[in-house]
């Protein structure tokens, strides 16, 4: 008992000798923290006691956090506690706002892209606005999500915003009203007359269309749906249209990928300290017989870029279109121990699996190893970007609502209204006006008329469609 009573105080004197020797290590520790933090505190002081109003602490720890991520990336921001619920509402894909993905370039907030059926949409906003004020506020200075926080508010108060299009000399002033947004992100080629989406086009038995919006938590649900139809309709080819999605949830867009892959290496995550975390394909329920072509373009970030890059480098896809957004940072949510808030803080990067990195670094903008490059480069006008985005604002409408929405077209036609894709000349062998007419020689309505097929022409669509068409043909 004795000797067991010295080893216990042995150990003792040992932890309390160690944390001596510790001592003048922490002592420099924390006076290096003070240093680096002795103006922030100086600044606290005098704001508090000398400001011409009175000043709350919080309200100056607040913009302290905010300041200190704004100086890392536009991605990085603060969560206060009463931004948490408007937060987790977006993340989970059912909310009420305007409905816009924004990103920053060059120190301004841009328009990725609005959500697809929601209140931006109708308001006509367009991905690559600028957006100047908020409500008659200056956007600039403002951090990405701060920006996002007065945009999706959760309440139904019309948001003011002032923005910067190209092509346009001077300022839009565009009022939205904010609303419910419920995001059904997987979409087909047209409407079926019960309202349901057809996934082959017509004009192509063997090809089928899907369009995906953005990658949240249903969206895998929705995609493997729309794939069952794809089988199910003896398709042999797809068109995986990823154009205007701005991305989402990594894991979404990994299952994805992996829906087309046997195996090999679909995504790694790199970090400051060089440790990766690597995500493969399982190999299970593969689709390895149909052929794919994915459409990108400038508003195509993040997630998106990870399926097309994915299927790019294991040669399982065609990309067409033009080169992506370039967004392929890591973003973890990290909850604060001594508040209610949370700090988004971006701790990675994406890189593909033949090692290109996705993001655009700002420190290097010039660089040409960023985003997703197509392989069959295909630019569209400002022109068909508009008429592209008001088919598709027709097509998003429920049958059953467009009476509402657009008073002079027909449940029927609604059912039928279908994306632009015009084949013109030297795609079928038939003139466009040859191809508005049906077997008796009289005009075909539905080809003729702008609710029942779009007149204008989708450039990129179509080469895709040319692409797949040899491969869609049924064997001899």
């Amino acid at each position: 008992m004795p000797y067991r009573h010295n080893v216990t105080w042995l150990i003792i004197f040992g932890v309390i000798a160690l944390m001596f020797l510790q001592l003048p290590h922490l002592a420099a520790r924390q006076d290096a923290i003070l240093r680096t933090y002795a103006a922030l505190v100086e600044v606290d002081a005098l704001a508090k006691q000398k400001y011409v109003e009175p000043v709350e602490g919080a309200r100056l720890v607040d913009g302290a956090i905010r300041g200190l991520l704004r100086q890392l990336d536009p991605y990085s921001a603060y969560i206060a506690p009463h931004q948490m619920r408007v937060f987790e509402e977006q993340s989970r894909g059912a909310f009420t706002g305007v409905g816009v993905e924004l990103a920053v370039r060059g120190g301004r907030i841009i328009v990725i892209a609005p959500v697809e059926g929601g209140p931006a949409v109708r308001a006509g906003i367009l991905p690559g606005d600028v957006i100047i004020t908020i409500n008659g506020y200056a956007a600039d200075g403002l951090s990405l999500f701060d920006v996002e926080t007065m945009l999706e508010t959760g309440t139904n108060r019309p948001v003011t915003l002032q923005v910067e299009r190209e092509g346009r000399r001077d300022p839009l002033t565009l009022t939205i009203q904010p609303g419910p947004i419920t995001l059904h992100t997987v979409r087909g080629f047209s409407r079926q007359e019960d309202g349901d989406w057809r996934f082959i086009i017509d004009d192509e038995p063997g090809i089928a269309y899907v369009r995906v919006s953005a990658f949240l938590e249903n969206t895998m649900l929705e995609f493997r749906e729309a794939l069952r139809a794809v089988q199910q309709a003896g398709a042999r080819a797809m068109v995986l249209d990823l154009r205007f999605n701005p991305g989402g949830l990594m894991n979404q867009a990994v299952d994805m990928a992996d829906c087309f892959l046997e195996g090999g290496l679909i995504l790694a995550t790199v970090s400051r300290r060089h440790a990766e975390q690597e995500y493969f394909a399982k190999g299970e329920g593969t689709i390895d017989d149909l052929s794919l072509a994915v459409l990108i373009n400038g508003s195509s970030a993040s997630s998106a870029e990870i399926v097309a890059g994915a299927l790019q480098d294991h040669d399982r896809a065609v990309i067409i279109g033009e080169r992506s957004f370039g967004k392929g940072s890591v973003q973890r949510l990290i909850h604060l121990t001594e508040s209610e808030g949370a700090v988004k803080l971006t701790t990675a990067y994406y890189r593909l699996p033949r090692g290109r990195m996705i993001h655009r670094m700002t420190d290097n903008p010039t660089s040409d190893d960023w985003g997703i490059k197509p392989d069959v480069s295909v630019a569209i006008s400002p022109e068909e970007v508009d008429r592209i985005q008001a088919c598709r604002r027709r097509l998003d409408v429920p049958v059953g609502e467009v009476e509402a929405q657009w008073p002079r077209s027909s449940k029927e036609e609604a059912g039928r209204v279908q994306v632009g894709v015009e084949l013109s000349e030297g795609n079928d062998g038939r003139s466009q006006e040859d191809a508005r007419q049906s077997e008796d020689g009289a005009e075909r309505p539905e080809a003729a008329g702008i609710i029942l097929r779009t007149t204008y022409r989708d450039p990129q669509l179509e080469a895709a469609i040319a692409r797949l068409r040899p491969r869609a043909a049924p064997a001899d």
